[in-house]
């Protein structure tokens, strides 16, 4: 009977344990909040947080615009002069390393975070 209180205490013990420490690791992790890098010609051109709502255009060479458009904690080009609209086309994106390309305009956006990037496929 001693041995199998012992026994329950341990139990309990590790139980108790392996469930703090599922529990608690939220409590001191903290994310950097998102930020959407604009990138031209390479070049980091406009830095916005993903958190806060924003419509800015982008301008090329005085000529062309892209109309950027952050909203719910995601982004979107919501207008653009290229011929092609691709960029328009793409949907909203939100999580890290995800970017929106306008090729003709030579533009990046680019969703950047703290938060390691998910895997779509591992090839060998």
């Amino acid at each position: 009977m001693d041995k199998l209180k012992k026994d329950l205490i341990l139990l309990s013990g590790i139980l108790l344990t392996a469930f703090l420490l599922w529990l608690l690791p939220p409590f001191f992790y903290r994310d950097e909040p998102a930020r959407v890098g604009i990138y031209q010609d390479g070049n980091l051109i406009a830095d916005y947080p993903l958190t806060e709502d924003l419509v800015t255009a982008i301008s090329y060479e005085d000529e062309h615009f892209n109309l950027l458009l952050i909203e719910d904690g995601k982004v979107s080009v919501s207008d653009a002069d290229c011929p092609d609209q691709l960029c328009v086309k793409q949907r909203s994106i939100s999580g890290n390393g995800e970017s929106i390309i306008c090729l003709p305009h030579k533009l990046v956006v680019l969703v950047e975070s703290g938060e390691e990037r998910k895997l779509d496929a591992v090839t060998y």
